[in-house]
């Protein structure tokens, strides 16, 4: 059996888990539930049909947003927008350090918890040193660039949808980072891959594609 990820959920639904950390009063870039962005894409237009994915065009509304909190100061701030995409913002310390769009692609629901738990071990897909989607290679980006496999990344999101302030529901995300250099680009395309984890019934492998984005391509309304 897959002792980390067991001893993952049990600490997630005890009555004695860790109080989840905060999230920060105020939000990067203007960006909030309930509000509109809309992105430029004519700088991707000229990319054609090398990305994997459209942008989404015309005012979005941001339907939720999560929360992450990385520690030592670094935070994850994603805005779910209307066109399934959401805009994810990364704070160091409060300052907006970079940030990137994806797209979702495809998501896959095992059957049982075991099938579940089967995406997290050595032998699957997620964490190996290169994967494809749609026909490309994509990269592995984090974990040792030397290693064949490398275990997902885990972390904690809380999610807003109803409430600004208060968290409606928090989920753990088992997740590895791909990228691919597009062609006849100096850009990067990237691949999500995270197994979501919202409870003991309620989980899911979500793959999102997603590119580097300026505050200069949004417009927040």
């Amino acid at each position: 059996m897959f002792d980390f990820f067991k001893k993952a959920a049990l600490a997630k639904f005890s009555k004695n888990a860790d109080v989840p950390p905060a999230p920060p009063s105020s939000l990067p870039l203007g960006l909030r539930l309930g509000g509109a962005v809309t992105i430029d894409a004519l700088p991707f237009r000229v990319l054609g049909s090398a990305l994997l994915f459209e942008l989404p065009e015309g005012n979005q509304v941001i339907e939720s947003r999560g929360y992450i909190d990385l520690g030592q100061g670094a935070d994850l701030h994603r805005f779910y927008l209307s066109d399934d995409a959401f805009i994810q913002v990364s704070t160091q310390a409060g300052t907006v350090d970079e940030i990137k769009l994806f797209q979702f692609v495809e998501t896959k629901h095992p059957n049982t918890r075991a099938a579940l738990e089967a995406w997290l071990k050595e032998d699957s897909e997620l964490g190996r040193s290169e994967v494809q989607l749609k026909g490309k290679s994509f990269q592995r980006v984090w974990g040792d660039a030397s290693l064949a496999y490398s275990p997902p990344v885990v972390f904690d999101e809380q999610v807003f949808k109803t409430n600004a302030a208060k968290p409606d529901y928090d989920l753990t995300h088992y997740a590895m980072l791909y990228e691919r250099e597009i062609p006849g680009s100096e850009r990067l395309e990237y691949l999500l891959m995270s197994v979501e984890d919202s409870g003991p019934n309620d989980f899911c492998v979500v793959f999102s594609v997603g590119v580097d984005i300026s505050a200069a391509d949004l417009e927040i309304i």
